[in-house]
């Protein structure tokens, strides 16, 4: 696989040399955009760890996003993307940052980017906060709880938009074909799972060699909009004794009118970290003008580790979300969350983290 991702890019970027002499019109120009969406909220909370969490919150997130791109003389587009975190806590303060090139031959990203099986997944719509991307954790207070919430993000506990060991924004290399007739091919291949700088890996002692392949359709059949995606992804080498991680995710979305139904299913087997599990997402949704309203409902399960005859790590979350949004202006959106989550773990002396919680926000994209 990666000498099929090798020797496309090769074609591609021989088929770029041939092309007409280039000579940038303009030097790349950065132009500043992003997000800020500002929210507060009041949750009830029935906690497993018998902690007080009920009450008012704030919470945010936002992004500050420096782009630019320019086209050669021969018709080849050049472009950046730098996403700066202005609410991180995890210490990576640089989200996504990638180049771009475009052009007949389609696109490649090279950087730290999400890979083309998360990007062309297909899920519900989802107004408010976040039900399939993982808001729902913190509302309910889980984290301190005693139930895991390891193996959350990109992964089926948490979410169908994964990737294999949840490798989220690793340096990689991505083409994606042209879309003919509706259906486009999207590539990736990361060396491991570490982003920015990093250093070469150890092939026996980390996951290595991650491939990871995205397909997507969409199109109109009697009036009806129809999106499907399929995705599929895996580290070529484990560490010594270990099995590979895989990772696969489908989606469906059907539109007629302003309503819109869809479903998406993720499965992860990673035996070596205990984040085996699936998770599937269900929701319809309505718009009419300025309005969106959806109803969407999340299941996600991981299976925990073995050890000695003893399982930990076990988790599963119920989650619905009755949202809506309204449009006040250009990249001016009001929103909010009515939502129940239960979180559950059959780990011994644990039990569940239960929640009610309505939220309302602003969000604002410049």
């Amino acid at each position: 696989m990666k000498k099929v991702l090798l020797g496309t890019t090769a074609i591609v970027a021989a088929g770029m040399i041939a092309s007409s002499p280039a000579s940038a019109a303009e030097k790349i120009s950065a132009k500043v955009g992003g997000y800020m969406e500002q929210w507060i909220g009041y949750a009830s909370v029935d906690d497993a760890a018998n902690r007080d969490v009920d009450g008012f919150d704030i919470k945010s997130d936002s992004e500050i996003h420096f782009t630019g791109s320019t086209t050669l003389d021969n018709g080849i587009e050049f472009g950046v993307n730098v996403q700066l975190e202005a609410n991180s806590n995890s210490g990576d303060q640089i989200d996504e940052s990638y180049l771009i090139v475009k052009g007949s031959f389609g696109e490649i990203n090279l950087g730290s980017e999400n890979s083309a099986m998360y990007k062309m997944h297909y899920a519900p719509t989802d107004y408010g906060i976040t039900l399939n991307s993982g808001d729902q954790i913190d509302w309910a207070a889980v984290s301190g709880s005693g139930i895991s919430t390891g193996g959350y993000f990109r992964n089926p506990y948490g979410s169908t938009y994964i990737e294999p060991a949840a490798n989220n924004d690793s340096e990689k290399l991505t083409y994606y074909t042209p879309r003919f007739g509706g259906f486009q091919l999207g590539v990736s291949y990361s060396p491991d799972a570490s982003q920015d700088s990093n250093t070469t890996p150890d092939r026996d002692a980390v996951n290595s060699d991650m491939v990871a392949i995205g397909a997507n359709f969409k199109g109109d059949f009697a009036g009806a909009s129809v999106g499907l995606s399929g995705g599929y992804g895996t580290f070529l080498n484990a560490p010594t004794g270990a099995d590979e991680p895989i990772a696969y995710n489908v989606g469906l979305t059907v539109g007629f009118g302003g309503f819109e139904v869809g479903g998406s299913y993720a499965k992860s087997e990673d035996n070596s970290t205990g984040i085996d599990g699936d998770g599937y997402n269900i929701g319809v949704a309505y718009t009419t003008g300025p309005l969106g309203v959806s109803l969407t409902y999340f299941n996600g399960e991981r299976e925990g580790t073995t050890t000695a005859g003893v399982t930990t790590g076990q988790a599963e979350q119920k989650t619905v979300h009755l949202s809506a949004n309204y449009t006040l202006g250009p990249g001016v959106t009001a929103a909010a969350t009515l939502g129940h989550a239960e979180f559950d773990s059959d780990d011994a002396g644990l039990g569940s983290n239960e929640a009610t919680y309505f939220v309302t926000g602003i969000k604002l994209s410049f």
